[in-house]
């Protein structure tokens, strides 16, 4: 049996109660990918909120809200599309991460996105669990959109 020496074992379980701080926001109109994206989160200790579209959405984000650390966004979608549900984020939730997906191509989501679309980080459906993980969490680990603009931070709400 090994046993992590005192330190480690801390510095592991801060890690966990940071996890279970951070909100992530699903946002799909297909049940199935946004059940599989909510269920995956929340097993990583996530606190995960899941709305089917865009519009239902903004409303976690309204200023008395928990604050989002990070929306994962499906482009295409019918209403509001992923796209318009962004750059409405970026107005009022501008420190919140965001990942696009969407099952298009590469090339298509350029199309889609426009010119913005490199500035996104951007999943492909279908994609396995340890991917979804690996990219929330590396996109959750980077330093928010406008940390350096601490005006620009201030949540003015949706």
């Amino acid at each position: 049996m090994h046993v992590l020496p005192f330190g480690r074992r801390y510095e592991m379980a801060q890690k966990v109660k940071e996890r279970a701080q951070e909100t992530v926001v699903v946002v799909d109109d297909q049940p199935v990918v946004l059940d599989f994206c909510v269920t995956v989160l929340s097993r990583e200790g996530l606190k995960v909120l899941s709305a089917s579209t865009a519009r239902d959405a903004l409303s976690f984000f309204a200023a008395d809200r928990t604050r989002v650390d990070l929306a994962l966004v499906d482009i295409v979608m019918p209403g509001m599309s992923g796209v318009e549900f962004v750059k409405a984020l970026e107005k009022c939730s501008p420190d919140t991460r965001i990942v696009l997906m969407s099952g298009y191509s590469p090339e298509e989501i350029k199309r889609v996105v426009g010119a913005d679309a490199s500035h996104y980080r951007s999943i492909w459906k279908p994609f396995e669990p340890q991917t979804l993980v690996r990219m929330v969490r590396n996109a959750l680990d980077a330093p928010a959109p406008n940390q350096d603009n601490k005006q620009g931070s201030q949540r003015a709400g949706c």
